[in-house]
């Protein structure tokens, strides 16, 4: 009984590891938008490319410096912005997909500080296959050529 014990303490940590990311998914500049102090919502931005032969798909995003990170896209109705949460973004193979201003992306909900710029957070994207893939995203200010002001412009997304 005691060899087995070793046996399946190693077993049990094999089954709770995550699945490791796709070495063909590639992060590309992820960032976080600075915001004021007392923003209960931020938004992030980064490309991601699939130099894989198979379609993958982001689902989900966590970070221990949220309550919650949601997939959203920036969408124009009647002349207004609007954000809308999405399921998942697909990205195909050998493509890539922009998440930026003004468009899809990542929105940090419930920040549990206030975070300057030039910070690193972390952040673990999360894709249907169940792997995982660990970032570092920069917070920075908003530069004039940014499209969107996700983080500040929609109150009336319900959450």
């Amino acid at each position: 009984m005691t060899r087995l014990f070793p046996a399946l303490l190693c077993a049990a940590a094999l089954l709770a590891t995550p699945v490791l990311a796709d070495e063909n998914i590639h992060v590309i500049d992820p960032w976080i938008r600075a915001a004021p102090p007392v923003a209960q919502i931020q938004a992030g931005y980064l490309t991601l490319h699939n130099a894989g032969g198979k379609e993958q798909s982001l689902v989900g995003a966590t970070s221990p410096l949220f309550a919650k990170i949601e997939l959203h896209e920036t969408i124009q109705h009647d002349g207004q912005s609007h954000m809308q949460a999405r399921p998942s973004i697909a990205l195909p193979p050998g493509g890539q997909v922009a998440l930026a201003p003004g468009g899809l992306h990542l929105m940090l909900i419930g920040p549990q500080r206030a975070l300057p710029p030039m910070e690193k957070v972390s952040i673990v994207l999360q894709f249907a296959d169940g792997s995982t893939v660990p970032v570092s995203a920069e917070v920075r200010a908003a530069t004039s050529g940014d499209k969107g002001s996700e983080a500040a412009h929609d109150h009336q997304h319900p959450h």
